[in-house]
């Protein structure tokens, strides 16, 4: 049996370049561990500053007002939708599963538990605004981007 813990996924969402969600299409692990070393060295400023510099470069800021406006576009139909400040919380009835999305400047983090169906709703309107997020979740050491990008034409 799962323990209650394992159940619970954490993402770090970024933003990725256009021009590097290309190139590394298909080879997504380089990218996650770039970010899984940034995550794990962060505390210690001079390797982590050069991995920083790195992180920024090949990512964009988050448009933080304007991913408010798009959830809140998207979901506030729901019943099982709230949004406080920067947090949006998706719960779903009979307590199946719940999600969180708290939007940062450089990234987003979402968090969830039970059901996969609460993430997967934020997924889908995050990725309807751009295919370019990856998403990673280090504890679980699983990775991916929203939206295939091998849909859309770099040619």
């Amino acid at each position: 049996m799962v323990g209650e813990s394992e159940m619970v996924r954490h993402y770090y969402i970024y933003l990725i370049e256009e021009e590097f969600a290309s190139h590394y299409f298909g080879r997504e692990s380089k990218i996650y561990h770039l970010f899984q070393d940034f995550h794990w060295t962060s505390a210690r400023s001079a390797h982590g500053s050069t991995i920083e510099k790195q992180i920024h470069y090949i990512t964009k800021p988050i448009p933080a007002l304007f991913i408010h406006q798009l959830l809140g576009t998207h979901l506030s139909n729901r019943s099982d939708y709230q949004m406080f400040h920067h947090i949006h919380k998706i719960a779903l009835k009979g307590n199946v599963g719940n999600a969180t999305l708290i939007v940062k400047n450089r990234h987003l983090e979402l968090s969830s538990d039970g059901s996969f169906e609460a993430e997967t709703i934020f997924f889908e309107v995050l990725r309807k605004f751009d295919p370019c997020f990856l998403a990673m979740d280090f504890k679980g050491e699983r990775y991916g981007w929203l939206n295939p990008i091998k849909e859309r034409n770099f040619g």
